[in-house]
């Protein structure tokens, strides 16, 4: 597939994306903290926000693509071909700790809920106007969909830890991305790539466009393929931002004069996040060849964004439950809410971090 080194990535780069990934799990973060305490009293920013978590999402797809296109070709550059076990053992090492502690968390939380709420139940004891959940909800056929990855496809996602939908999604990426360096040679690598595909696609025909912008994603990492696209970027990366402004306008629209801001349909996430995706590999484009600058802000929040991101929810979910009175005091109470249960959450997750994703400080390019 490759006979020479991969180009290195700068340490600047390098720094960038880092920081870019801990920032979009905080953004996922402030998000869901918004629905949580803001919505109940105030959706004029709802749909605004919830999109710029779908964003902060996009930019976890646009970095997951690119670094496991960089990934592959160390991993072939270092073995003289595709090492198809150390693949998977490296996707593991990451990927199962912070997760699998994910899961059990929620089911801890979930049985710990009639306890502890102040309901006496899974129930919320106060439950008004656009809340993200009424309950701490958590269904048998869903927990184990998401055990094995599943959640989207034959299961939905679980109701107390929503952002495992893309979750799920990536672990397949990952998967269809194992078999990439063996499809030039092998007619059965080739047959199975496409069988695993299809068979995603019609359980869950989302899957498609978010699988081609996580390829695209992908595609961009080769030094071969930036070469021929890098004079165009800047027209292609407006173009992409201006279309997904549109579409979140147009979201907006829908939201608050069409169903009167009384349910979010998402009609236009799919859209809007591939649009915003590829806006998002562009400007990474751009960044590694220094078109564009950015200045790496909390860097070190990179060492503990994965294990944000699958935890903050059930972890949320289970304020609200236990602390009602988050939301007796209007909207100034809820907005110190949403500020003191980030806090909380980031400094908990810091410290789980620490034992749940292996804390190597090399090049990032050698951990994804």
């Amino acid at each position: 597939m490759i006979s020479t080194l991969p180009a290195k990535l700068s340490a600047e780069f390098s720094l960038q994306l880092e920081s870019l990934r801990g920032l979009s799990a905080i953004v996922v973060l402030f998000s869901h903290c918004f629905q949580a305490f803001i919505a109940p009293f105030d959706l004029s920013l709802y749909s605004w926000v919830r999109l710029l978590g779908q964003a902060a999402v996009m930019m976890f797809f646009a970095l997951s693509g690119y670094l496991i296109g960089i990934s592959i070709q160390h991993n072939i550059y270092r073995h003289t071909q595709f090492n198809l076990r150390h693949y998977i053992r490296q996707r593991g090492q990451r990927i199962l700790p912070p997760f699998l502690f994910a899961l059990l968390l929620t089911l801890l939380l979930y049985g710990l809920a009639p306890w502890l709420f102040s309901s006496g139940s899974q129930q919320f004891q106060h439950s008004f106007g656009m809340m993200i959940r009424t309950a701490y909800d958590l269904e048998l056929n869903s927990l184990l969909g998401s055990l094995f990855f599943l959640n989207g496809f034959i299961s939905p996602t679980l109701s107390a830890n929503a952002p495992l939908w893309s979750l799920s999604f990536e672990v397949w990426f990952y998967v269809l991305a194992g078999f990439l360096p063996f499809l030039r040679n092998s007619a059965l690598a080739l047959a199975g790539f496409i069988l695993v595909l299809v068979i995603l696609v019609i359980l869950n025909p989302t899957f498609l466009p978010y699988f081609l912008l996580w390829l695209t994603a992908f595609a961009s990492s080769f030094t071969r393929l930036q070469q021929l696209i890098l004079d165009k970027l800047q027209p292609a990366k407006t173009g992409f931002f201006m279309l997904a402004f549109i579409l979140a306008a147009m979201d907006a629209y829908q939201f608050h004069l069409l169903d009167q801001a009384t349910i979010y349909r998402g009609l236009y996430f799919v859209p809007f996040n591939v649009c915003i995706g590829l806006g998002w590999i562009c400007w990474l484009l751009q960044l590694q060849y220094q078109q564009q600058h950015y200045q790496p802000i909390w860097i070190s929040s990179a060492g503990f964004s994965y294990t944000l991101y699958v935890t903050h929810f059930p972890l949320l979910l289970f304020i609200l439950g236990c602390f009602p009175q988050s939301r007796m005091y209007g909207l100034g109470g809820a907005v110190l809410a949403l500020l003191c249960s980030m806090l909380v959450l980031i400094g908990l997750v810091w410290i789980l971090a620490k034992w749940l994703e292996p804390q190597k400080r090399k090049a990032l390019s050698h951990t994804r």
